[in-house]
Parts: C-alpha cells; structure tokens; sequence
C-alpha cells in the first residue's frame, strides 16, 4: 500500500530507483483519533503527511491559547507545514491536529529532505504545496478581517457540505468556531439565529442545512 501511496505523489515517475526505495522504506503508515494532536513545533520534525482518509486541521494558536484555522486537508491532500525544520521557506509554528479519525502516509521529513537535495522536482514539489496553503492563509486572514461573523459561519457551512457532498455536517459548535477563529458563544449566537429564520436544523453535534439558496445570498 505504501508504494502505491508514492507513486500518487507528482515526483514520483522523476525519482531513481533508488530514490524510490530510500522514501519507501523510510515512509509509515499512522493513524490518528478524532483531537488527537498530530504535530506541534514541540516534537521532532514530522514529515510530509498525505491524508490518505479523514481530515487534518492545520491551526495557529495565539498566546492566549486561541486556536485559529488556517486550513483543512481531507483525502488526498497533502501537507508538507509540518516540515518546518528542513523547509526555510516556513518561517511560522503551526499544529496540525486529527480534526476526524484519520490515516495517514508519512514521509519523515529526514528521508525527504535528503531526496529533494538531490532532486529537482521533488524539492519544486515542495514549494508547490507550500504556496498552495500560504494561498490559503491569506484567504483565512481575509475572511477574518472583511467578513462578519455571520458570513464566514455560514461560508464555513456551505464550504463543508460541497466538500462531503451532503447536506447534514457532523460537527460541533465548538469545532466549528475554532475552524473559523472565532469565540463559541458568538458563534452560537449566530447559529441560533441562522435557525430561527429557518436556514439551518441544529441537533447534538450536527448542523443540517435546510435552505442552501438562502444561505448563499449571505455571502
């Protein structure tokens, strides 16, 4: 399973074979619970992480202990954030956490710091994947400084059900403020109006979106 993970990786048909052997046998399969913390600067350098199933969060988090998103990877996506140590280009701390119960494709980042020294388009892919989540980070912070609350809730919203393909999302109230940097009791203040004006049906830990046309007319 692991060669086949690699070889979905762009780099992979421009590796030697024994480039492609050094990466495989240094490579790992690990699984992560719901919360659980996947990395944080504290711990050694991770790697790069391909989400084979669930979904990561990827946050900052402010002295105070304020958790902000600054994006969300789901199957197939990758993330190289967690390589901080070994990419100069990163020049911030992020923890990256289970935001469900997940499985992950890990190349340390020892392994694959070494092969992109050597070659080209590994390290292109690198600084590919970091500018595609900077891109990222600047949409987050513009959300954040040029949305109210209540358009980016119910971004986050429409955002998150085109992305599982349903109408009903299982989340917290809770989950969904961090994934928008926000306080839980505003967003709940949000919610509850989005509710009574018939937009969304709020059960224990799901949100389902009764009317999606009137929903985009917020934003």
């Amino acid at each position: 399973m692991r060669e086949e993970l690699l070889a979905r990786l762009s780099f992979y048909p421009h590796l030697t074979e024994q480039q492609k052997e050094e990466l495989l046998r240094a490579s790992r399969m690990q699984h992560f619970s719901a919360g659980e913390l996947i990395y944080t600067p504290a711990r050694e350098c991770l790697g790069m992480i391909y989400v084979v199933k669930g979904v990561i969060r990827t946050y900052l988090t402010s002295e105070e202990g304020k958790k902000a998103t600054i994006f969300r990877l789901r199957e197939g996506e990758v993330c190289v954030l967690s390589m901080s140590c070994v990419l100069s280009a990163i020049t911030f701390d992020v923890e990256v956490e289970a935001d469900q119960d997940c499985e992950l494709f890990v190349i340390p980042a020892a392994a694959f710091s070494r092969v992109s020294g050597e070659n080209l388009y590994v390290e292109n892919f690198s600084y590919r994947i970091v500018t595609e989540r900077f891109s990222a980070i600047v949409e987050a912070l513009q959300q954040m400084m040029f949305m109210s609350l209540e358009q980016r809730v119910v971004t986050f919203l429409l955002d998150e059900s085109a992305a599982v393909g349903e109408d009903v999302l299982h989340i917290t109230q809770e989950q969904l403020a961090e994934n928008i940097g926000s306080a839980r009791e505003a967003v709940t203040r949000v919610l509850k109006q989005l509710k009574e004006r018939g937009l969304i049906v709020m059960g224990r830990g799901r949100i389902a979106l009764a009317d999606r046309k009137a929903l985009y007319q917020f934003i």
